[in-house]
This record gives structure tokens, C-alpha cells and sequence, in this order.
């Protein structure tokens, strides 16, 4: 999933920059003219001036509570059980890398659609075998998030990944 970066900005007064053309004011006093005061020229409601109450960078990012977040997990965990779409995979058989071996046991999965992988810490070997496949994501179990499991369309699990992420849970239960 693809977070919102934030990053869009519009030129505001302050960056418009002084104006260079003396203003009315300066000029002569507005009494005698019967005209209004001005500020500035770069003023939002004149032609080349700052944009008024325009975008500027900001964090999308909004905290959410542990125990919210853990239940999130285990719910998002839960649609993929009550789906059917929780595969496990034997990471041993990966000892050394290979992408065709990994392409042939996601068709064994017959997993279609976005596909997310969760090895173990000492799992290199799988996670190099199956990082080159197309629409498949890998992770470690322990750094796996909500927005990552309810994104994919499959989820493929080795049993080391399956004792952390029932650790994890049992873990945070007490806190």
C-alpha cells in the first residue's frame, strides 16, 4: 500500500518575496486619493501574490494504541484463516536461494494476486528465493504490520515465522 507522502506545498506570502514595485502608499498618502490602505503587493487577493491557506508539508501518521493495533493484527490474521488463504511453506527446502524453486511452490499455493511471505529471523535463504518474484512481498515475521497482511491476497507462512507471530501475541498480551 502506498502512503500518502505529504510533501505537496504552495508559495505563501512570506516566499512570494518582497515586491519590488512601490505600492500606493509609498507613493502618496490615501487621503487625498480616497483609495484604501495596502500591505503588501504580494497579498493573496493581488495578481502575483501568495496563496492564501495553500498545502504545506505534513505527516500523514496517526498513533495508534498497542493494544488497538495487536487486535488489528489478529482480526486482519484472522479474515486470511476464515478465507482460506494462509499457506504454509517448509523454509528448510531453502537452504540455498533459488527463485524457480520458490516460483514453483507459490504455483503449488496456487496463490493469485498479491502475495505476502513471513519467514523467520534465521530464514535468509527463503526470503532470498522468493524477493525476486513478482507481486510477492517478503518480511521478517517480527517487522510484518497490519496495512502488509490486509494488502495481500495470500499469505505464506514458514513455521518459524508462525511461533513468532503466536509469541508475539502471547508477549503483548500483559502489557
Amino acid at each position: 500500500m502506498r502512503a500518502t507522502t505529504g510533501a505537496s506545498r504552495a508559495v505563501a506570502r512570506s516566499p512570494a518575496g518582497a515586491g519590488c514595485r512601490r505600492t500606493q502608499r509609498q507613493s502618496i498618502s490615501t487621503a487625498p486619493a480616497g483609495r484604501a490602505r495596502i500591505g503588501s503587493i504580494r497579498a493573496p487577493h493581488w495578481t502575483g501574490g501568495g496563496v492564501a491557506f495553500g498545502p504545506t508539508p505534513r505527516s500523514y501518521t496517526v498513533k495508534v494504541n498497542r493494544k488497538a493495533r495487536r487486535r488489528a493484527f489478529r482480526a486482519a490474521l484472522g479474515v486470511h484463516a476464515r478465507r482460506g488463504s494462509v499457506w504454509m511453506i517448509d523454509a528448510s527446502k531453502f537452504g540455498t536461494p533459488s527463485t524457480q524453486d520458490a516460483a514453483e511452490a507459490l504455483e503449488d499455493v496456487e496463490a493469485k494476486g498479491n502475495v505476502l511471505v513471513l519467514v523467520g529471523d534465521d530464514e535468509s535463504g527463503c526470503a532470498l528465493s522468493f524477493r525476486n518474484i513478482g507481486r510477492v512481498l517478503v518480511l521478517p515475521a517480527r517487522q510484518a504490520g497490519v496495512a502488509d497482511v490486509v494488502g495481500a491476497a495470500h499469505l505464506v507462512l514458514s513455521d518459524a515465522a508462525l511461533e513468532q507471530l503466536a509469541g508475539t501475541e502471547q508477549d503483548g498480551e500483559g502489557r
